[in-house]
């Protein structure tokens, strides 16, 4: 494999984000229905009930063509609780992870009290800085003191880029009745929103989604389907389902060197919304998360993330030694935040 073949597995895996945008650009060529349309404002409108806590069991597997074909599908698993944002505090989570990255499996859990942070890997605790986290509560407790619903506060408006509606009957999921919505994305739109909501999260917005990449993202998708399931009564979403396939014109259109196409299946379920009470408690004896990242911390890590997604490794031997790294983790997950860290510009 090449370096930037590496590298791309680190941010497939790393950057659930860049592969859901994949997931969610697709035509926008479906006619509209007007009760579909109707369920969707009750859901994420001015009006809507905000989700304020519940349970989340979020899948994104990448089933890819090209040189990552070699490392096997990629995929990440999130499950917890978690509780929305306040006026000063972060969201407040327990998520436990599992992902496969060039056929190893990784596995952890992220936590936040909502006035810190840690990560969990390999049955070791490491606190986020300070620092970042007081950045973080900044730009996303302003968002969430706004007065709109939901996703919507923190800049992310499904009715701005949700086209062409339909319903497609009626489905229990997790105990509850719910209207099953099918709906085409306008990709630019979403993009603009997903670049929103990186700024407030740290400021990533202009470096990881360049212009350059939101073009190719939305040449690339051939087809696409997303489906949301609200609640049948409070009108509260319970589900989100996308299956897209999408292929680049030649190894040059490609964002990440090595991927020429393949198919994207991202599904995410909420449970026991605005149910039982989500307290997170601070894990003892943490250790600063900078052994491993470097003096930046968790910055560090993701300023590493970012590197690999707009290419701003430099030519050498980085690509080898981030594949050696990673093979001689033996599924340790904290190598792959070192040699994340080691790509950071």
């Amino acid at each position: 494999m090449t370096r930037s073949t590496l590298r791309a597995l680190l941010v497939v895996a790393c950057g659930l984000l860049c592969a859901a945008l994949l997931a969610a650009c697709g035509s926008s060529d479906a006619t509209s229905d007007a009760a579909a349309e109707r369920m969707l404002e009750q859901t994420f409108g001015a009006s809507a009930t905000s989700i304020e806590r519940g349970r989340v069991a979020a899948t994104l597997r990448l089933e890819p063509e090209g040189l990552l074909k070699l490392g096997g599908p990629i995929s990440v698993r999130l499950t917890g609780p978690f509780a929305a944002p306040s006026r000063r505090d972060l969201p407040r989570f327990d998520l436990a992870f599992l992902a496969t990255l060039a056929g190893q499996r990784f596995s952890g859990s992220a936590i936040s009290t909502g006035t810190k942070g840690f990560l969990k890997l390999d049955d070791r605790t490491f606190a986020v800085d300070d620092t970042f986290v007081a950045k973080l509560r900044k730009g996303l407790g302003t968002a969430a003191a706004e007065p709109q619903p939901g996703l919507k506060s923190l800049g992310i408006d499904p009715l701005r880029w949700i086209t062409g509606p339909e319903r497609k009957g009626e489905e229990r999921v997790a105990g509850v009745d719910t209207l099953r919505i099918g709906g085409d994305v306008n990709v630019s739109r979403l993009l603009a929103d997903l670049g929103t909501l990186l700024d407030k999260a740290g400021g990533a917005g202009a470096s990881l989604l360049t212009p350059q990449l939101r073009k190719q993202i939305a040449d690339a998708v051939k087809s696409a389907k997303v489906d949301v399931w609200t609640g049948a009564e409070d009108k509260l979403l319970r589900q989100l389902a996308v299956v897209v396939s999408f292929a680049f014109k030649d190894g040059s259109q490609s964002p990440i060197p090595g991927l020429d196409g393949g198919r994207i299946t991202l599904r995410a379920r909420l449970d026991d919304v605005n149910g039982a009470p989500v307290r997170v408690s601070a894990p003892k004896r943490a250790r600063p998360l900078s052994e491993l990242t470097g003096k930046g911390g968790l910055s560090t890590f993701l300023q590493g993330v970012g590197a690999g997604v707009a290419g701003g490794v430099g030519p050498g031997d980085e690509g080898a030694a981030f594949l050696r790294c990673l093979t001689q983790a033996g599924g340790a997950s904290a190598e792959i935040v070192r040699c994340a860290s080691k790509l950071s510009p």
